[in-house]
């Protein structure tokens, strides 16, 4: 994408420009809510209208994608302030532009001070009707109505204020008052996390569930009339009008609907027991099941803790049955699991549950490292994800990173397990071992009494020594794809050399194809990146975007 000067006989010289630095934000302009296809010369065409512009851009990303807001710079404040005026609120390519002064210090929009927010607003009031609605209480610095992607209101928004005073004007002013036949609700912002804190210990709506069918909103507010002064109730109900059983009141104190939940959870009304707790968002809803799920499970798992048992490498031929005849013998199994797909598959681990400690060692002692069909058996005490995760990290600082070797250390480094994916799609393919060696069995069984991380670290340092031996310059990151095979192949290869040149052929054939790929990706991140002669912000905030006076020096641009 080629980047053109526009108009660039009336670009400003470098000392009149470093001179204009020192104004700062004072004249420079935010302009937000851009359309995507905005480009400079068409904001330069609408803001040149207003006053002379010194320079403008257009934010984008990396791949020069427009960011949805921009700059524009004047030679004054009086300019500035004269193009906010006329041009706030104006469509470009079917975007109303908000346009507001940039702002260098951030913490004006972070503390949310004098910033005010409206609910229940009339989906036809747009920014602009709510800019018209609140500028008579002070200067605004931000005004948005939320709306969803195809642009409808989603009846709220926002106006922030230049000060407090004008804010609380505001509020007392407007709070209350029907704006196109809805009363709005107007009330200083208060940020989620500090909701949430205020929601769980001061709360007036009850959600109620599990009542009788034939229950009507009148027959809601009875039962829960004598605990205070309600101000609505709403049963729920399906688009043919039948109740869903569940429903909603909303007390005017907070203390009513305590009392309430305290009286009515778990009353029965016609043989049903009623459900009545404290109303709440679906996020936090699921937090708390998540939380509490996640109790029961730790509570289950201290319970089994160090009786089961963790067996992977079984062979396709082993199911439920099977396995509890393996281990039968060491002592009262409680239970036995071999972990199969949707289709009923074998997924190659399974999990078996003794009563006793020493049935869990007896079993561990003696099968460990056994061969049942091609698969050598890989047995331990079965670990929490979270607990594994922990224990790994403190032995081996790469846990969870694909592993591959530098030439002349034995030490691991990352490479993204991307890479070596699709270079296998790239014609790297594995080859079918139909009989183990007695090599492979021994080594199987050595392996098997060690974790996987460590066993992927063993094989990875062996392979790597008789990989450079073949082709040093690319040994690391052959080593690296031919740890993605099978871990029977790798013990293959190991011991066949033939088969080893084969396979590093195979993988310096794939390398090469996607080195080839990679020269054209890179030409064309080139190309965006010449595109670009400004270093692009990544966040478009409302309220204050961030300092102009490194702006004021960029180039005046445009997209070809």
């Amino acid at each position: 994408m080629a980047i053109n000067p526009l108009l660039a006989p009336i670009m400003t010289p470098s000392p009149l420009r470093v001179a204009e630095q020192a104004v700062g934000s004072t004249a420079s302009l935010y302009v937000g809510d851009l359309e995507k296809s905005v480009t400079e010369g068409q904001l330069y065409s609408i803001f040149c209208q207003v006053a002379p512009v010194v320079s403008l851009r257009v934010c984008r990303d990396i791949a020069g994608r427009s960011l949805g807001y921009g700059y524009v710079n004047f030679h004054s404040r009086e300019d500035a302030n004269r193009a906010l005026e006329y041009l706030n609120f104006t469509p470009i390519n079917g975007n109303s532009i908000r346009v507001m002064f940039s702002n260098r210090d951030p913490t004006l929009r972070r503390n949310g001070m004098a910033n005010v927010f409206i609910k229940n607003l009339e989906v036809n009031i747009d920014n602009k009707g709510l800019n018209e609605m609140f500028s008579s209480f002070g200067t605004i610095l931000s005004c948005k109505v939320a709306t969803y992607l195809n642009g409808q209101s989603k009846g709220y928004g926002f106006v922030q204020f230049t000060n407090e005073k004008s804010a609380m004007d505001a509020i007392n002013g407007l709070n209350g008052t029907v704006a196109n036949g809805k009363q709005i609700f107007v009330s200083l912002f208060i940020r989620r996390q500090e909701r949430q804190n205020i929601q769980v210990g001061m709360f007036t709506n009850v959600y109620i569930k599990n009542f009788p069918k034939e229950f009507t909103d009148d027959n809601l507010r009875q039962e829960f009339a004598p605990f205070g002064e309600i101000t609505s109730v709403l049963v729920m109900r399906d688009a043919d009008g039948s109740s869903r059983c569940f429903g909603f009141v909303n007390y005017k104190r907070s203390e009513c609907a305590i009392e309430a939940i305290k009286n009515l959870n778990g009353k029965m009304v016609n043989d049903l027991i009623m459900y009545v707790g404290r109303a709440q968002k679906k996020e936090e809803r699921q937090a708390e099941l998540k939380a509490k799920f996640e109790r029961e499970r730790n509570e289950k798992f201290k319970q089994f803790e160090g009786l089961n048992l963790y067996l992977k490498n079984l062979d396709d031929s082993i199911g439920d049955v099977h396995l509890r005849n393996l281990f039968e013998n060491f002592g009262e199994i409680g239970s036995c699991k071999v972990m199969v797909d949707s289709h009923g598959r074998s997924k190659g681990y399974g999990f078996v549950s003794f009563k006793t400690v020493e049935s869990v060692q007896k079993a561990i002692n003696e099968m460990n490292g056994k061969m049942f069909g091609r698969k050598p058996l890989y047995i331990c005490v079965a670990q929490r994800k979270e607990e594994r995760r922990a224990i790994l990290k403190m032995v081996h600082p790469i846990f969870n990173q694909d592993v591959t070797y530098m030439n002349g250390a034995a030490t691991a480094v990352m490479v993204p397990l991307r890479l070596s994916t699709s270079i296998v799609a790239h014609g790297f393919t594995q080859t079918d071992i139909t009989v183990p060696s007695p090599y492979i069995a021994n080594n199987n069984n050595a392996l098997a009494s060690v974790d996987a991380e460590k066993q992927h670290e063993i094989l990875g340092e062996k392979l790597y020594s008789l990989v450079e031996q073949v082709e040093p310059e690319f040994a690391a990151k052959v080593t690296g794809m031919l740890l993605e095979l099978e871990k029977i192949e790798v013990l293959h290869l190991i011991e066949s050399a033939s088969d080893l040149r084969v396979k590093i052929s195979q993988a310096i054939e794939a390398l090469q194809q996607r080195k080839v790929e990679e020269v054209g990706d890179a030409a064309d991140l080139a190309s965006a990146l010449s595109s670009s002669n400004a270093s692009h912000d990544t966040t478009d905030l409302d309220c204050a975007p961030s300092s102009s006076s490194e702006l004021a020096s960029a180039p005046l641009s445009s997209n070809a």
